[in-house]
């Protein structure tokens, strides 16, 4: 086995895949240099892995797994094209040693758990019972695996993500009263209350009694009419008669000031809320995927993923494979199929969710996925061979040259997607100003409906 940061040794140089092949600046079959150190490798075993492969073919199982192994398949369930990541390498080998290979799809659709007859699914039961030579794809590299089949050296390292439906815009039902906090409110009815008994109280015991103009200089205003005075204040109106009082007059000057303050704040912010669309909160990480009931979540039957969740001793973990355990899906699609219906968050590696976000923009024109911002639980990927085969050194020698060439590299910035507005999520955030349409005025027409029947009702009850 290569040691564990042999994926981070910085490239020495470019090389396409027919320059690997006939520069041979790899050195001897005994070691490869990089920098000072000199990996040592088994000379006769590399020698085995040679004649094995020279013009020979190899059956080799694969699976539908952008962007590292993408399959045309006929409708009769046959191969008919590849390319990806992996069939890029696999190529490069083929070419340089000289062997072909016949592709076949598993026959169950499975990569390979173990069952509890202690027997293999998927590719890697056809590997452990010698029904194929190997499997290529991004097999995730596990223990309980390695115990029926030999995996190569991680070839790529990944993080595991979530796919989720794209947030939706936030309702504009309510939008009259969303520019502030319920707190807010709740401290403007009290002011808006306590404010009206003071005046009162001020225009009854203060000997130098309110006049109020142009009305009789010795009229007085009722309750009532206080009450709707300091109303009309928040709202920017003023009243037909203003007190003569000088301590009234100074309450009510701080009373405006303080009205125009909330006014300011309140349009502005409504303004923002209305023409700016925001989207509601989504999730975030796994623990608060496993922590709501909103949002149902699956990932694939007999798969790394599902052995991940039964096994580990996390909180998180153990919760998300205890609750949906019948919505697991067989395929990866059927996943993110699940995820469009907007119910759904779809578990799996990075990779395969970035593409198939860009998959469906591309094709719809419309952002209807997102991947939720922590990634958790980082995974190596390699190929599966049988246990002891002579493939194996050799493999891993030649994985090392394309990491240090920089052809994985190379590789990845062909079959993994562009970064987008999508795939970042700056497009539910990044909108700009929108014009007004109907559904953003509906508070409005139902504040105008609920004045009109409470306006009905006063008219009853004045009757």
């Amino acid at each position: 086995m290569l040691p564990g940061g042999a994926l981070a040794l910085l490239p020495m140089m470019l090389l396409t895949g027919d320059a690997l092949l006939s520069r041979g600046e790899f050195g001897d079959e005994l070691g490869l240099l990089h920098g000072r150190r000199r990996t040592q490798w088994d000379g006769a075993a590399l020698a085995a892995a040679r004649r094995r492969l020279h013009n020979s073919t190899l059956s080799v199982a694969t699976i539908q797994r952008p962007p590292l192994t993408i399959l045309e398949v006929n409708p009769d369930g046959k191969i008919v094209g590849y390319r990806g990541f992996c069939f890029e390498m696999l190529t490069t080998l083929m070419r340089k040693y000289n062997f072909k290979i016949d592709l076949v799809l598993p026959y169950d659709g499975n990569w390979g758990s173990l069952l509890p007859n202690n027997t293999w699914n998927g590719m890697v039961g056809m590997v452990n019972r010698t029904e194929v030579d190997m499997a290529v794809s991004g097999f995730t590299i596990s223990h309980i695996r390695e115990q029926g089949i030999d995996f190569t050296t991680a070839f790529h390292e990944e993080t595991t993500a979530i796919l989720l439906p794209a947030p939706q815009p936030e309702s504009k039902l309510f939008a009259l009263v969303q520019p502030f906090p319920w707190q807010v409110w709740v401290a403007v009815g009290v002011t808006v209350t306590c404010i009206t008994p003071l005046l009162y109280l001020l225009d009854r015991v203060n000997p130098y009694a309110p006049k109020l103009y142009p009305h009789d200089h010795g009229a007085k205003s009722t309750y009532s009419q206080m009450q709707w005075f300091i109303f009309a204040g928040i709202i920017g109106q003023g009243g037909h008669s203003i007190p003569a009082n000088m301590a009234s007059r100074v309450l009510l000057s701080f009373w405006w000031l303080a009205a125009i303050t909330l006014m300011a704040c309140y349009t502005g912010t409504l303004i923002a809320f209305l023409t700016v669309p925001s989207v509601a909160d989504s999730i975030k990480s796994l623990e608060e995927l496993a922590g709501q009931d909103e949002i149902k979540w699956t990932y694939r039957i007999y798969s790394a993923m599902d052995n991940l969740f039964h096994t580990s001793g996390s909180s998180a973990y153990t919760r998300i494979a205890s609750k949906y355990t019948d919505a697991k899906v067989t395929t990866d699609y059927a996943g993110v199929d699940k995820v469009l219906t907007g119910q759904w968050a779809f578990i799996k590696e990075r990779s395969f969710l970035d593409f198939a976000l860009d998959e469906d923009f591309r094709r719809t024109g419309r952002c209807r996925l997102q991947v939720a911002e922590r990634d958790f639980y980082t995974v190596g990927f390699g190929w599966v061979l049988q246990t002891g085969s002579p493939l194996k050194e050799l493999f891993d020698m030649e994985f090392l040259r394309m990491s240090e060439t920089g052809l994985l590299n190379k590789w990845k910035t062909m079959f993994w997607p562009k970064s987008s507005n999508c795939s970042t999520g700056l497009i539910f955030t990044d909108v700009g100003i929108q014009p007004l349409a109907l559904a953003d005025l509906v508070s409005t027409f139902l504040l105008y409906a609920a004045g009109i029947l409470l306006a009905l009702v006063v008219l009853l009850v004045e009757k």
